[in-house]
C-alpha cells in the first residue's frame, strides 16, 4: 500500500495516523454506541449513526478548521483502534483543541494513545505552525490525562461539576501546551 508524504510523517514506530476511509465507517460508528468506550463523553447520550458518520466524514475532508484521523496499529491487519484530531482550529490565533478516542480493546494500556499525541502535537508545530494545542477530559479520564501529561500538556483550568452523569457530577479538566514549551521539552 503507497502512502502519500503526509502519511509518512504521521507515524511512530508502533502506529499510523492516517485519513478515515469508507471502510472505516461501522467501526468508527460503532465506537460512539458503546456505552464503556463513550463512559467520559458527552458523545455517550445519543445514538450515532452510520449516515451521520458518513457525513462527518464528508464534512471532515473539506473543513479547514478540523483534521480528523484513523490510528492504526502497524501490525499485519493494520488494525483501526482509535480516532485522533485537531478541531476548532483558529488560524489567525494559531489555536487547535485535540480530541482522541481508543475504540478497541487492542488498542487500549498500551501507550497508543500517548504516541498518537505526540504524532499529532509535532504535526501541530511543525507542519500547521499552531502555536497552541489544547485538550479537555472528565476529571475522572485517568488514561486521557495520562496521556495529555505525558506529552507535556499542563492544567490549566478546571470547571467543577461540568458533567452530570450516572447520578454524579464531574469536572472538567482543560489543558494546554504551548510550541515553545513542546519545542523545550523534545530537546530534553
Amino acid at each position: 500500500m503507497g502512502r502519500s508524504i503526509l502519511d509518512k510523517m504521521l507515524e511512530s514506530e508502533n502506529i499510523i495516523l492516517r485519513p478515515f476511509e469508507e471502510k472505516d465507517l461501522e467501526k468508527w460508528t460503532s465506537w460512539f454506541n458503546d456505552k464503556n468506550t463513550t463512559l467520559y463523553m458527552n458523545k455517550r447520550v445519543f445514538p450515532n449513526t452510520l449516515a451521520q458518520q458518513e457525513a462527518h466524514l464528508k464534512n471532515s475532508k473539506v473543513d479547514k478548521n478540523n483534521l480528523q484521523f484513523a490510528i492504526v496499529l502497524k501490525n499485519k491487519e493494520e488494525s483501526l483502534v482509535g480516532s485522533i484530531g485537531i478541531h476548532k482550529i483558529d488560524w489567525v490565533h494559531r489555536t487547535g483543541d485535540i480530541s482522541i478516542l481508543i475504540g478497541e480493546d487492542i488498542g487500549l494500556g498500551k501507550g497508543i494513545g500517548k504516541q498518537a499525541i505526540k504524532i499529532l502535537v509535532e504535526h501541530a508545530f511543525v507542519k500547521m505552525n499552531l502555536r497552541k494545542v489544547t485538550a479537555g477530559m472528565w476529571s475522572n479520564n485517568i488514561g486521557s490525562k495520562k496521556a495529555f501529561e505525558a506529552n507535556g500538556f499542563i492544567l490549566e483550568g478546571t470547571r467543577r461539576n461540568q458533567y452530570d452523569a450516572n447520578n454524579q457530577l464531574h469536572d472538567s479538566l482543560d489543558y494546554g501546551i504551548l510550541k515553545e514549551e513542546w519545542e523545550k521539552d523534545k530537546d530534553v
